[in-house]
């Protein structure tokens, strides 16, 4: 059965965030999830993840945005030990990565972000940690950002050759940029470390809007993905937690 985890950064605003992983687990997710790790309190999550009996997925490394993997080598390299780190703290096995902003040179900027990858790949695979680089929208959400193709992502990871180095397939994002979701998925899943998911367009529940989140979820679970499926949008409801059981109904039904 597939496994769900949920961003706790976009729901509950008017709940204190270390409390939102004890409402995540009573509405029966798997896991939960975060952006920036820097300013929280990791051992305070940890004993609150393992009080509540759910897993911590994933975070984003570091400054994920300013230390980007197109940045220099001796700054991703510094920045991904430091991570590595969290993620043990934390007690979690995933690393959200970025590919940083186009350049003007784009052929050197993706011999650089290959070369990177290759490096923080090694890095990361010592301690048995997994490096999810994240494909986002240039279209609405993230103009100007590089890694905007599954596809150019998938090409990237065949030439980084490290298992230990795969693709966080939001399926919102790529939608925007390209559709096509469940052949890419039934086609790269081995290249897939984490999933990512809200309702196309307005990245609100995943029931609402264009996609059939029950066919997709049908088919990652058949294509025998093992990771987590995690949900990240922002409630339409004023009463976030009866919204996100509804998508949790949905999705199981």
């Amino acid at each position: 059965m597939l496994k769900y985890s949920l961003c706790i950064e976009p729901v509950f605003p008017e709940v204190d965030f270390y409390e939102r992983i004890e409402l995540a687990a009573g509405l029966g997710f798997d896991a939960v999830e975060f952006w920036e790790p820097a300013g929280k309190d990791l051992s305070r999550i940890a004993m609150l993840a393992a009080r509540n009996k759910i897993e911590i997925a994933t975070c984003c490394a570091l400054d994920a945005w300013g230390k980007h993997m197109s940045a220099p080598a001796e700054v991703v390299t510094a920045n991904i030990r430091q991570s590595v780190r969290v993620a043990l703290d934390l007690g979690c096995s995933s690393l959200i990565v970025l590919s940083g902003p186009v350049e003007d040179n784009l052929v050197a900027q993706k011999v650089r972000l290959i070369d990177n990858l290759k490096r923080a790949g090694e890095i990361a695979a010592r301690e048995g940690v997994t490096l999810n680089l994240e494909a986002l929208n240039s279209l609405v959400d993230h103009p100007g950002y590089y890694l905007d193709s599954a596809n150019l992502g998938f090409e990237v990871l065949r030439q980084v050759g490290n298992p230990h180095v795969k693709l966080l397939y939001d399926v919102y994002h790529m939608q925007v940029m390209q559709g096509n979701i469940i052949a890419t998925i039934i086609e790269h899943v081995g290249a897939i470390g984490h999933f990512h998911s809200a309702g196309v367009p307005k990245r609100h529940e995943l029931y609402v809007g264009e996609l059939n989140y029950r066919s997709i979820v049908k088919v990652i679970e058949a294509a025998g993905y093992k990771g987590y499926f995690g949900l990240e949008y922002w409630p339409t409801y004023t009463d976030h937690q009866q919204s996100l059981a509804d998508v949790m109904k949905y999705l199981r039904a």
